[in-house]
């Protein structure tokens, strides 16, 4: 009967079927007649018929029957045309197939998995992508180009097959309808690069449905980690597909153990530094997956040899714990130069296995190195013990050029001592006016012998030319007789309740300074290799016999040792201490006995002090015209991600006052916006603070005034990418896949199980096209 209709079909005129679809003959009746009420017609029709020949009893037998069957098909084809039958002819084709392929950003991480098993098929995979790395759309992208397309000529057989890229947004990549198709389908996949800035999954899917909700898929192949960054839920969107009873079978890519990683970023280091001085690199260590293990960081400095230019060498390296996840650390190593140049360091926490990604495990920076004399100006009244060792030490090292006045001295000594000069500089400029030297050191000083000028030009020595002085307290002058004098407000105490303890007649016991939290970590006091060996020193040194009481400090005073237990209205009395005064800074040692440091180790200590000292208090002068900088703690961002902002002043003189300053953060294309910085509390010359992230683009940072700087405002750039989202939580989100494939009625795979994914799909069912 099939055949029969199909001939019909074909002599009517019925288009033949194209590749991939059927067509299906029937008989159809419009007229919509009781079955039941049309069969009793029918068999009382015949009855009847029947009954009246056999009444007739003349005629042959033969000759009734085919009468009766004559007037039987009259009856029937009577019936048949008033229930007007038609010849139908339904068309069906093949059912759509969706395969969709993740290739957001995340899609570009390279995991590191722990199962051997399992990375060696990602690599297999990525392999037969012809990609060198084993990203996750690499992966996918092998998955269906494996066997030349085998996955997907096998479904072309039963679908059409659509192919799709989900990320920000949904796209269609091609359709197969035919063998040849997958060829040019399979190099159009191989071309897609993971650059997506979103993750819409749930989106996605819901719109495929949307597009096809005439002609549902068979069922959709997602190969994705699962990680929906904005939009609808993956799982929602399932319960979607349950209803239209569109099966999700989720193939999950990437690695699904929390993400490991380690960051140094934020490294402070001084720019300008002098041969042998204890450079500290500090910077923040960030880790995830860590927590609690123990990490090595590397110093290295950059090594260039014949025929290896990117030769580097181990200076220094510590281990300490990993921080939790989102707690920052501060780090810190030490290292004496012993070159003179260029030098570039390399700060390097070293990788561990599984980790994310390596390009953020190093900063690297480059640090002038400096060897020149540095011009010191000793002055004091008496020939003291400390002037004594002091003159000695400075004469003897060879990075240092010493003039030295004493007051005291016969003219004679001028003409006998080649350091010596007759008096203190009168005039600024000149290769001996005040402004050749670097540093001057001020002992126990009569200021009755200089003038008003002279003192004028020393105060203008610190605030104009960054230089820096170093005042010694003594028994005599200094620094009670320098009272309403020029040299007052450059003293980092106050005068007013200062005093001699022992001309006023108090015993004095012998005492250890004791180190406050800024002393222990500044350069001067580093005795050792570390904090730790430094403080250990410190607390083994000899004690001192003498003390200046000066019981408050200028207001924006650093104070680095006090008194072990003297205090005063705030708090333990200040032994050394230094401010900033303009552009150079002005240092006061309250006790004038260092010099019994030297106690059976020689220059050891009281000569590191001392010459750390000096290159402190030089460090201003020596620093240049670069007057500010602007840093970022990195060059780019992904959107949503917080933009650290830092102001440094390599001249602490030139920082403003009142601890607060303004950039312009400034887009391409956008308007500009001002963001407050506030002072650092461990450091007065650096100002911090935090810009949110903003849309993606290129961004400026220009310091604005105050304060006025010479040579224009600095500026520095940065560039904001991606949301964070993306990078946010790059694990597979194995559990979301999980439950959307079971809610819809699919199957999870991961890479290693896609084996029998072919044969767990549904049978395609014909899909209707049309009916003649």
């Amino acid at each position: 009967m099939d055949w029969l209709l199909r001939r019909l079909a074909d002599r009517l005129g019925v288009k033949p079927p194209q590749s991939g679809e059927a067509i299906v003959p029937q008989i159809k009746f419009e007229q919509p007649w009781s079955q039941a009420g049309l069969l009793l017609v029918v068999l009382g029709s015949i009855a009847l018929i029947i009954w009246l020949y056999r009444r007739e009893g003349s005629a042959p037998l033969w000759y009734k029957m085919g009468l009766a069957a004559l007037r039987i098909a009259l009856v029937l084809l009577a019936v048949f045309m008033l229930s007007e039958a038609v010849l139908s002819v339904e068309r069906t084709g093949l059912p759509y197939f969706v395969v969709m392929a993740d290739d957001s950003s995340s899609a570009g991480v390279v995991d590191q998995y722990a199962d051997p098993k399992v990375k060696q098929t990602a690599e297999e995979l990525a392999k037969i992508a012809g990609k060198t790395k084993a990203n996750r759309l690499a992966v996918a992208q092998g998955l269906l180009a494996k066997g030349e397309g085998e996955t997907l000529r096998e479904l072309q057989k039963q679908h059409k097959v659509k192919l799709y890229l989900v990320s920000a947004s949904t796209r269609p990549l091609a359709e197969i309808d035919q063998p040849e198709e997958v060829k040019p389908a399979l190099e159009k996949l191989l071309k897609v690069e993971p650059t997506g800035a979103q993750s819409r999954l749930g989106d996605g899917v819901r719109q495929v449905l949307t597009e096809l909700r005439g002609v549902p898929p068979t069922a959709i192949l997602l190969l994705t980690d699962g990680e929906t960054t904005d939009g609808e839920s993956l799982a929602s969107a399932a319960e979607l597909a349950r209803r239209k009873g569109v099966p999700l079978y989720t193939v999950g890519l990437g690695d699904p153990e929390p993400a490991r990683d380690l960051e140094l970023s934020d490294l402070m280091v001084d720019e300008v530094v002098f041969v042998d001085d204890l450079v500290r690199f500090e910077a923040k260590l960030s880790s995830r997956g860590f927590a609690g293990q123990e990490v090595t960081v590397h110093l290295r400095q950059k090594d260039p040899q014949p025929g290896n230019p990117n030769a580097v060498k181990d200076l220094e390296s510590i281990r300490v714990p990993a921080p939790p996840d989102g707690q920052p650390r501060r780090v810190e190593l030490g290292h004496r130069p012993k070159k003179t140049g260029e030098v570039t360091f390399i700060l390097e926490v070293e990788p561990r296995p599984r980790e994310l990604q390596t390009d953020n495990n190093a900063i690297v920076r480059t640090i002038n190195v400096r060897e020149e004399k540095l011009r010191v100006l000793l002055v004091d009244g008496l020939p003291r013990y400390e002037f004594r060792y002091l003159k000695t030490l400075l004469e003897r090292d060879s990075t240092i050029d010493l003039n030295v006045v004493l007051q005291s001295a016969d003219p004679e000594f001028s003409e006998q001592d080649k350091a010596a000069i007759g008096n203190f500089p009168a005039a600024k400029e000149g290769p001996d006016g005040l402004y050749s030297y670097d540093v001057v050191i001020f002992g126990d000083v009569d200021v009755s012998f200089l003038s008003s000028s002279q003192m004028q030009n020393l105060v203008d020595f610190v605030t104009q030319k960054g230089g820096g002085v170093m005042f010694i307290a003594g028994e005599h002058y200094n620094p009670l007789t320098y009272k309403r004098t020029p040299l007052e407000p450059l003293l980092p105490i106050q005068l007013a309740e200062a005093r001699n303890p022992a001309a006023a007649g108090v015993a004095i016991a012998a005492f250890r300074p004791a180190l406050t939290v800024e002393g222990r970590t500044h350069p001067i006091f580093r005795f050792g290799d570390d904090e730790a060996t430094s403080a250990r020193i410190w607390q083994e040194l000899p004690e001192l016999n003498w003390f200046f009481e000066a019981p408050r400090k200028a207001p924006a005073a650093f104070v680095l040792a006090e008194h072990p237990q003297q205090t005063g209205p705030e708090g333990k009395l200040p032994l050394m201490l230094y401010h900033f005064v303009g552009a150079g800074k002005v240092m006061f040692n309250a006790v004038d006995d260092t010099w019994r440091w030297r106690y059976r180790v020689g220059n050891r200590y009281f000569g590191r002090y001392w010459i750390q000292t000096i290159r402190f208090l030089a460090r201003s002068k020596l620093l240049g015209q670069k007057q500010a900088e602007i840093v970022t703690d990195r060059r780019r961002y992904q959107r949503g991600q917080p933009v650290q902002i830092q102001v440094r002043f390599p001249n602490p003189g030139l920082a403003p006052k009142s601890g607060e300053l303004t950039v312009q953060v400034e887009r391409k294309g956008q308007g500009p916006r001002r963001l407050s910085l506030q002072s650092s509390p461990n450091a007065r010359n650096v100002f911090e603070g935090a810009m949110p992230g903003g849309p993606e683009g290129e961004y400026t940072v220009r310091l604005l005034p105050p304060p006025v700087l010479e040579g224009g405002m600095p500026t520095t750039t940065f560039r904001i990418d991606a949301p964070a989202g993306e990078f946010e939580r790059v694990q597979m989100n194995e559990p979301e896949l999980r439950r959307a494939a079971s809610a819809s009625g699919g199957k999870f795979y991961t890479p290693v199980t896609t084996a029998t994914l072919l044969k767990d799909l549904p049978a395609p069912q014909k899909v209707p096209l049309d009916t003649d």
